[in-house]
């Protein structure tokens, strides 16, 4: 097949930004190695890592314009007259253009959230089709706005990931650190348990990293760990020799996924995933971890109750050395792997090329 794929808005490359974008990059290196013709419309400065795509065409920052990464696609076809079997849209925004559903026999969009890309839904009126979204917690959140989309998850490379048997026994918490995410709340359990704890991240909100990260840096100088911001290879150093990783929120954060829970995985380290009662995240809804195989759910009420978290938490991660690292490595590579990814897309493309549009469809592996 010949795809066009654009992306969101930071350049992509294997060891380039994160999130999202980094997802689309590894699907792009999937989608290839299948041998699909892949045209890529991106972000100046990606970088494709050897990667034999069709074409590259860079796309500059946005602007007051429509939609750039439709205009760079839709100019590509009529200069080359090459014409793609499949777009994907990758962007959502204000300037989105919904011309572009029409670009292809067949068309696809990634959702990322639905507060920002429910907007051109609700602008537009109507079910848009052929939505996916990365996570049954992302898929639910779009139901109740009445947008029905299928679902498929997230996956990354086998081969960037070192399976450890053997820890050095601190615990880990990796993220942005802002205010939703807790780390204090990692913190206070990692040492309640006598365990050192490295954090890794920058401080996407300082607020957040004053309040909830350095009073613990300057108090526990010896037990609790910044690193600032972490490349790649210093990310898989230090998370691969962790004892466990503490995935943890609070009352107003309901996780849609957690590129970083699957990176535990792969590195064969146990998570410690908090889930709120009654508004359960994509690490109990999607069965990311099963609880007491590849580590254990904390369910709470109250994350501003301190000591529900350490009460229910202290055993858990007491009893962390009872979880098999070679399971957590073998969930990552039976449900989470990039090649999963791809070719459940693969599957998806040919299921709307056969059927047409779909609002909803189960993928079936």
């Amino acid at each position: 097949m010949k795809i066009f794929m654009s992306n969101n808005v930071f350049p992509i490359g294997r060891h380039i930004a994160y999130g999202g974008e980094r997802i689309v990059f590894y699907l792009i290196e999937e989608l290839v190695k299948l041998g699909h013709d892949v045209h890529v419309f991106a972000r100046e400065g990606s970088n494709f890592n050897g990667i034999k795509i069709a074409s590259y065409t860079p796309v500059g920052s946005l602007d007051s314009r429509p939609d750039v990464h439709y205009e760079a696609a839709l100019a590509f076809s009529k200069k080359t007259g090459i014409e793609p079997d499949v777009y994907q849209c990758n962007y959502f925004g204000n300037n989105w253009k919904p011309e572009c559903r029409d670009f292809a026999p067949v068309y696809t969009e990634l959702t990322w959230c639905k507060w920002c890309h429910g907007a051109p839904y609700q602008r537009e009126g109507g079910q848009p089709y052929n939505v996916i979204s990365y996570s049954r917690v992302l898929q639910s959140d779009f139901m109740q706005d009445k947008v029905l989309t299928t679902m498929i998850h997230y996956g990354i490379p086998k081969d960037l990931y070192t399976f450890q048997l053997e820890h050095d026994g601190y615990a880990v918490w990796i993220g942005k650190i802002e205010g939703g995410k807790r780390p204090d709340l990692a913190i206070e359990l990692a040492l309640a348990a006598g365990l050192k704890i490295v954090i890794m991240g920058p401080p996407y909100n300082t607020g957040t990293f004053w309040q909830q990260v350095a009073p613990y840096l300057d108090k526990f100088p010896d037990k609790v760990f910044w690193v600032r911001g972490v490349d790649d290879a210093q990310k898989y150093k230090i998370m691969s020799r962790a004892r466990c990783f503490i995935s943890s929120n609070d009352n107003t954060w309901k996780e849609h996924f957690g590129i970083v829970n699957i990176e535990a995985l792969a590195m064969g380290v146990p998570i410690i995933g908090f889930n709120r009662i009654g508004q359960d995240c994509a690490i109990k809804t999607d069965t990311i971890i099963e609880d007491g195989i590849h580590g254990f759910l904390l369910n709470y009420h109250n994350s501003n109750d301190t000591a529900e978290i350490l009460e229910k938490g202290l055993p858990l991660l007491r009893n962390i050395d009872t979880i098999d690292r070679a399971a957590c490595r073998q969930q990552f590579e039976a449900r989470f792997t990039s090649e999963l990814m791809a070719r459940r897309y693969e599957w998806f493309y040919k299921h709307v090329m056969e059927n047409g549009p779909v609002l909803l469809t189960e993928v079936p592996f």
